[in-house]
C-alpha cells in the first residue's frame, strides 16, 4: 500500500526536539485531516486524523503490529524518544477517511475475480460493490506500482510510483491505470474492510485540551469524596491517603506517579500535562479510590447513602457535560465502594 503523497505541513520534524503532545493539540485546533508519520530505525507509525479527530493508527516494529488505540499508546510513547522523525500530511477528508479505513483492510480473496479479469472491471465491480479498501497494483516493464482507495465504492485516491521513485497521485492517476490497463494486466491485491469503524476519542482517550470539563469533573469529584469522608465519618485522610496509594500502584499506572506522573492533583484542580488512555485510567482511579476507602473503618463506610453518593456525582456529571460514554457513574460508584459496605 502506497500512502497518498497529499501535501507535507511539516516533514523531518526530530523527535528530539518536537513536543508531540503539542503538535497534537496544534493539529486538533485547526480540524487537520491527514496524517502523521512517526519514524525509527525499524519502526514506523502512522497516526490519522479527520476534522482534528484522531481515527486510526497501526504501529510496526520487529514482528509486533499494532493497531487503533494501542497503536495511538505506541506512537504516543515512540514520539517521545530521541532521534526519530516526523512528518504531517495534509489529505482531504474523504482521503483520510479512507485511509483510516483501509488501515483495517484485510486480502479480498475472490480469486475468479482477480485472475484474467480486465483492470477496468475489477474498479467497475468494486464500485457496484460499494467497498471501502484499496487496491495494490504492480505493472510489469518497470512500469511501477500503485494504489488505488476507495470510499464505499467511489475511488478516491489514486497513488502511483515509478520504478525511479517518483511518486504521483490524483484523478490523473487514476485515469492513467484506466489507460495502462487496456494494454497490461497488473498483479491484482485487492484489501476490503466489511465493517470498517473509527476510533472514538472521547470513549478511548483524555486528551486534555478537548476534554477539560471531564477533567474538572476529577477535581470536583475527589474534593466531593473528601467532602463526604470528613462531615460525615470525622475522617480527615482523604487527601493524604490518595496521593500515597498513587505513589503505592505508580509501577502499573506511571502516569499517577504523584512526582513524575502526567496527572497533578493539587486538591483543588485535576490535570493532566499529556494524552491518557481512559480505560486505563479509569482502571487506576477504581483501584485508587477503592483502597482509599477500605482504610476507613467499614462500619462507618456503611453509613453513608450510596444511592445519595450516585445522585450527587450524576448531577455533577451533567453540570460538567461527561457523557455516559465517557463514565458510568453508577458502576463506577459501585466498584470503588466494592467490599466495603458488606
Amino acid at each position: 500500500m502506497l500512502l497518498p503523497p497529499g501535501k507535507g505541513v511539516a516533514k523531518e520534524l526530530s523527535t528530539s526536539y518536537t513536543k508531540f503532545d503539542h503538535l497534537l493539540q496544534d493539529l486538533s485546533e485547526n480540524r487537520f485531516s491527514g496524517y502523521i508519520r512517526v519514524n525509527f530505525w525499524g519502526y514506523e507509525g502512522i497516526l490519522v486524523m479527520d476534522m482534528g479527530h484522531m481515527i486510526q493508527a497501526t504501529s510496526s516494529e520487529r514482528e509486533v503490529h499494532l493497531l487503533g488505540e494501542q497503536a495511538i499508546l505506541r506512537i504516543l510513547s515512540r514520539a517521545q524518544d530521541k532521534d526519530g522523525s516526523i512528518e504531517v500530511i495534509d489529505l482531504s477528508n474523504e482521503v483520510a477517511i479512507a485511509l483510516g479505513f483501509a488501515l483495517q483492510a484485510v486480502p479480498y480473496s475472490d480469486r475468479d475475480l482477480l485472475q484474467g479479469t480486465a483492470l477496468s472491471d475489477i474498479f467497475n465491480f468494486l464500485e457496484k460493490e460499494g467497498m471501502s479498501g484499496y487496491v495494490d497494483l504492480q505493472f510489469s516493464g518497470q512500469r511501477g506500482i500503485g494504489t488505488v482507495y476507495y470510499l464505499e465504492g467511489t475511488p478516491v485516491e489514486a497513488v502511483i510510483r515509478s520504478s525511479k521513485g517518483k511518486i504521483a497521485s490524483g484523478e490523473h492517476v487514476f485515469e492513467k491505470f484506466f489507460e495502462i490497463g487496456k494494454y497490461i494486466r497488473p498483479q491484482v491485491q485487492i484489501f476490503r474492510v466489511a465493517e470498517p469503524h473509527s476510533i472514538d476519542e472521547e470513549k478511548s482517550f483524555i486528551i486534555p485540551w478537548l476534554h477539560q470539563k471531564y477533567l474538572d469533573f476529577w477535581g470536583e469529584f475527589l474534593n466531593y469524596m473528601n467532602g463526604i469522608l470528613k462531615d460525615r465519618l470525622k475522617k480527615d485522610r482523604f487527601f493524604q491517603n490518595y496521593i500515597k496509594t498513587c505513589g503505592e500502584v505508580a509501577e502499573d499506572f506511571p502516569f499517577l506517579d504523584p512526582e513524575k506522573g502526567e496527572v497533578r492533583f493539587d486538591g483543588h484542580a485535576f490535570t493532566s500535562k499529556g494524552v491518557l488512555h481512559h480505560p486505563t485510567f479509569l482502571q487506576a482511579m477504581v483501584l485508587v479510590l477503592r483502597t482509599v476507602i477500605q482504610n476507613f473503618p467499614g462500619r462507618k463506610i456503611r453509613r453513608l447513602d450510596l444511592n445519595q453518593i450516585i445522585g450527587d456525582v450524576n448531577e455533577m456529571a451533567r453540570k460538567h457535560e461527561v457523557s455516559p460514554n465517557q463514565l458510568d457513574v453508577e458502576g463506577f460508584i459501585f466498584q470503588i465502594f466494592e467490599g466495603s459496605l458488606t
